[in-house]
């Protein structure tokens, strides 16, 4: 009996005269036959691909969780799949009994008469309980995928099941031995509830902590071993468990076993030629590092520190404020970049060649029109900018891009500021570009956007503590917008004709700028998160700048363009707040060119 978990690949030829029983707290056997076919073809491609692979390739099958008990094993998890292998072996047993196997047995703790039907299957019982016909269709589904085949196909077909590792190109199995101290029961509740199965974290970490692995000859320092890595590793999961950390390195929302992204960078790493499509790829590239090196006394406490190196490394750049914002940004974009950020750290002698090379990509993402041509010239390099970002119109993908990339740099090139930009608040919200001024292609189509776009109009027309006739000229014209948003709103049914001249006429009253050179270029455009943005949408500046203000006020995030957009912070005329014109949309662009300009020093430029 073992007092620890234990984990390791055993091929099925192993599991051979072994004998397994199905505890009272399991249902029986309820495979389909399209998931029996599904096995059968999966072990079928891989025994075709393998033929030019090397001898120690190998199928696995998901996770088999098991309880020595006497002679027995309890099967904790995997009965499905060890009772479609059993039948596959009954099914072939003339076969396997010329190859020397005899298969293994499965007894049903509380339905004794499933395992004798097991294993003698007969269609005309079938229907007498809910696990013979499952059995039954089990062994019907085997016999229609043999039949299709040549005969001769039996026999490949088990020598690839059945293959020990010397003979290599196999089937093998995850074998998570229990200790016997272990509550089965609650570990069959904790794997099944959700129907969740055992995750890669959790078997990397049971064969890191597997004492056979380990080179010390004495139970306690054995023992002081499994404590410290057990402890790292948890503390390393904490660390990752903080949003602002985890958002910067991450783009999809995960609760547990978020050390897997650790895992996979170092999977990848160590090329064990286990396909990436495989569930298990992370848990089985691990597995078989540790096999190719099982000579060495020290493995485990190298595959530990390899992990911890690329924690570590992940964590540095988080601590950097230049590196946060500039692998933080390219991670937004690509997840997938973080492999081959960690090569190019590698091979930097220097931080600022590193610091050249992030910025480099981050061109080729925001402006990949520049990319290979940026002058060194800082004037030169404005100019390159400006005529870059003035070509570019709504809904171009590199937009958002680039707009991120503004309200990063931002922060970055103050350098007096300790502000970082909140990574976690742009994944886990749904960002949109804005239009700063409402164009009439924004227009309401159905409704009940035609009526709430109404009731904010009304809202912001209303007059507050002014009589009527105490209006003044200016707003006299405000006041008639408020009147018409009334009588619309009273209408049933709402009339959408006279919304669309009311529509009009407010975006007309609402802009000092032609209709054409407002619409879509950049000067008219920012990034918001989608809350804000449903709230005033198609709504007129001024009613947009409030919402702003009062989200800025509420600390919910908003952008530091987007906020100096809607304050006119780089606008030259400040004294009207009521319209976003020309003047404004091109000293926005300038902004936007300056702060790019300063941004990009550094990165490597064109030969001139």
């Amino acid at each position: 009996m073992t007092t620890n978990n234990e984990l390791l690949l055993r091929p099925i030829s192993d599991l051979m005269k072994q004998r397994f029983f199905i505890p009272s707290y399991q249902r029986g056997y309820r495979w389909t036959q399209r998931q029996v076919t599904d096995l059968l073809n999966d072990i079928a491609e891989f025994q075709k691909n393998s033929e030019s692979s090397s001898r120690k390739a190998f199928y696995c099958l998901q996770p088999v969780v098991v309880k020595q008990c006497g002679e027995e094993w309890e099967l904790v998890d995997g009965q499905q799949r060890l009772t479609t292998i059993c039948i596959i072996l009954l099914y072939l047993k003339d076969i396997a009994a010329i190859l020397g196997h005899s298969g293994y047995s499965l007894r049903y703790e509380t339905r004794p008469e499933s395992a004798t039907f097991l294993s003698n299957i007969d269609s005309e019982h079938a229907d007498d309980n809910i696990d013979f016909y499952h059995m039954n269709q089990a062994r019907e589904a085997i016999d229609a995928w043999f039949i299709s085949r040549p005969p001769v196909y039996k026999l490949s077909f088990l020598q690839t099941l059945l293959n020990d590792d010397e003979a290599g190109k196999n089937v093998k199995v995850i074998w998570y031995q229990l200790s016997e101290q272990a509550n089965v029961t609650e570990v069959f509740s904790r794997l099944n509830r959700g129907k969740i199965p055992l995750t890669n974290a959790e078997l990397v970490k049971a064969l890191l902590l597997n004492a056979g692995n380990f080179s010390q000859v004495t139970e306690l320092s054995v023992r002081f071993n499994q404590l410290r890595i057990a402890q790292e590793w948890d503390e390393t999961e904490r660390r990752l468990q903080q949003e602002d950390f985890w958002y910067f390195i991450s783009n999809h929302t995960r609760e547990s076993n978020r050390i897997e992204l650790i895992l996979g960078l170092v999977a990848d790493s160590l090329k064990s030629g286990i396909s990436r499509q495989d569930p298990h790829y992370i848990f089985l590239s691990f597995a078989h590092y540790l096999e190719e090196m099982h000579q060495d006394p020290e493995r485990i406490e190298k595959v530990w520190l390899l992990i911890k190196q690329r924690f570590m490394l992940l964590d540095e750049w988080y601590r950097g404020r230049v590196t946060y914002h500039l692998v933080g940004y390219l991670i937004s974009n690509s997840e997938s970049v973080i492999p081959q950020l960690i090569s190019e750290s590698e091979s930097c002698e220097k931080k600022s060649v590193f610091i050249g090379r992030l910025k480099q990509r981050i061109l080729r993402i925001a402006l990949p029109g520049l990319a290979g041509s940026l002058s060194r010239e800082r004037t030169d390099r404005s100019t390159q900018i400006d005529a870059t970002i003035s070509a570019l119109t709504y809904p171009e993908r590199s937009l958002r891009p680039l707009l991120l990339l503004f309200n990063i740099a931002i922060l970055l090139t103050n350098k007096t500021s300790s502000t970082r930009f909140p990574f976690r608040h742009y994944k886990l919200d749904a960002w949109d570009i804005e239009h700063i001024t409402s164009v009439s292609s924004q227009m309401p189509e159905n409704i009940s956007g035609q009526k709430a776009w109404t009731e904010v109009m009304r809202e912001h027309f209303r007059p507050h503590n002014i009589t009527e006739k105490g209006l003044d000229p200016a707003r006299s014209a405000q006041h008639l917008l408020f009147k018409r948003a009334e009588e619309l709103l009273l209408e049933e049914p709402f009339d959408s004709e006279k919304f669309e001249a009311y529509f009009s006429d407010v975006l007309n009253e609402y802009s000092r700028t032609p209709q054409q050179d407002r619409d879509d270029n950049i000067g008219n455009l920012t990034l918001l998160d989608q809350s804000t943005n449903r709230s005033y949408r198609n709504a007129i500046f001024p009613v947009k700048r409030n919402r702003i203000i009062e989200a800025d006020k509420t600390s919910t995030f908003v952008p530091p363009g987007t906020r100096n957009v809607f304050l006119k912070y780089y606008s030259s005329n400040v004294h009207d707040m009521t319209f976003w014109n020309t003047q404004d949309q091109d000293s926005y662009r300038h902004a936007i060119t300056d702060v790019l300009t300063v941004f990009f020093d550094g990165a490597t430029y064109a030969t001139r």
